[in-house]
């Protein structure tokens, strides 16, 4: 007999990949559920948590670049992978290390 979680799909949303862009600004002129398997418009989902993504342009990458991580797994405060900016702006409010 199955349990009743494997009955009803519960579940079924956890098999689902993350597909969209999710910067404030998507620059893809086919939208933010749209991108291409190579250069500027690759979708890349962030390397640690896979619940973010973005397409190379919109988050000024190089088609080079393989991999991203989200600024919530980057450390907001800690300037890992953040612009110089962001870290002046954490560093005022007293959240860089």
């Amino acid at each position: 007999r199955r349990p009743l979680w494997e009955n009803n799909d519960a579940y079924a949303s956890q098999l689902m990949r993350h597909s969209r862009c999710d910067v404030s600004e998507c620059l893809y002129p086919h939208g933010r559920e749209r991108s291409e398997g190579q250069g500027p418009w690759r979708l890349l989902l962030c390397s640690s948590c896979a619940a973010e993504g973005t397409h190379r342009r919109c988050s000024s990458l190089s088609n080079s670049t393989t991999s991203w991580e989200c600024d919530g797994c980057a450390g907001v405060g800690t300037c890992k992978g953040q612009t110089a900016a962001c870290c002046r702006a954490a560093a005022r409010q007293g959240l860089a290390a």
